[in-house]
């Protein structure tokens, strides 16, 4: 059923004058309202990326993943690299690359390497203690070395720990200059007398070069992924490697290779004379519980009277974030 009405216009038109008024009125209060409220809200200062990191800290959202180190020619664990993951309160993981760079030209570094070490002498110092041939890995950065405070780091947080001090290795990474060349040799020597390796990370892409490796005596180098990356096709990258292998061995000191991605360049390096290997071809970083039982996948030790049996570890157990 439809109803039309007739109606002159002019009838109409002092109702809707009345109309424009009245929604002029309306209009006009909203935008009073909205703007009262806008001023009564507080101004919130802008994010401070470097509040954030700290604020984690506290909250404990940092956290070590260990990427394990495999001798490539016998399969055996030889240990593992400890790298931060930043744990949000939603569940997230960030990966270094978001927030190391920052930590690394503030003091905040020092702060975060100690909070990794002490959760993984928790997660895996009763692990490690079974197993004295394993090395553990910690990044640190030169400005680490411009004190002696590294040192009562380590003997806070380690001494009285399962860990031996010989099972810890401190990884120099190459993103920073070195300051102190004179400084850094004293505390080095000082961490090397009590049983502490001294790596050199990032090899051949860091600040400072080949006379760093003499003057420093570390006892441990890392090639760096982009060498790596270059086996069999660029003639340099092949050569460098060379020369870091021929300089490692005169020296006395291990040879480990970063960022190996497939089962071609495990072979080109072991072809080349290199035992140590790290990289996705063997396992992604791993949170503590997945390395754990990795380890002893890899490396079983006997099982105590009445203990219960160890999770078998499945391909599919290994799925984490990397």
């Amino acid at each position: 059923i439809a109803a039309t009405i007739w109606l002159p216009r002019s009838s109409l038109a002092p109702q809707q004058e009345e109309l424009r008024r009245l929604g002029s009125l309306v209009t006009g209060c909203l935008a009073l309202v909205i703007l009262g409220f806008l001023l009564l809200i507080p101004r919130q200062p802008p994010d401070n990326p470097i509040t954030a990191i700290e604020e984690a800290l506290k909250a404990g959202e940092f956290v070590p993943y260990y990427q394990p180190i495999l001798d490539i020619r016998t399969g055996k664990l030889r240990g593992a690299e400890v790298l931060a993951r930043w744990r949000k309160p939603d569940g997230s993981v960030l990966l270094p690359a978001n927030f190391i760079p920052l930590a690394e030209s503030t003091g905040i570094m020092r702060d975060l390497t100690r909070t990794l070490m002490r959760q993984a002498v928790k997660e895996l110092g009763r692990m490690l203690a079974q197993r004295p041939h394993l090395r553990i890995g910690f990044n640190i950065v030169p400005q680490h070395f411009a004190n002696e405070e590294i040192i009562d780091d380590i003997n806070y947080i380690f001494r009285n720990s399962p860990l031996r001090l010989s099972q810890i290795v401190l990884e120099l990474t190459e993103r920073q200059p070195i300051e102190s060349l004179e400084e850094t040799q004293r505390v080095i020597a000082a961490l090397q007398q009590m049983g502490v390796h001294i790596a050199i990370d990032d090899v051949g892409a860091g600040h400072n070069g080949l006379s760093y490796i003499l003057k420093l005596g570390v006892d441990v180098i890392k090639i760096d992924k982009m060498f790596v990356d270059s086996l069999g096709v660029d003639g340099s990258s092949s050569a460098i490697v060379r020369t870091l292998i021929d300089l490692a061995q005169s020296l006395r000191m291990d040879i480990v290779a970063e960022g190996v991605e497939t089962f071609e360049q495990v072979e080109q390096l072991r072809n080349l004379g290199i035992r140590a290997a790290q990289g996705h071809v063997f396992a992604p970083p791993l949170p503590g519980s997945l390395f754990l039982q990795l380890v002893e996948a890899i490396d079983p030790r006997p099982q105590a009277a009445g203990a219960a049996p160890a999770k078998e570890l499945s391909a599919g157990s290994l799925r984490c974030s990397a």
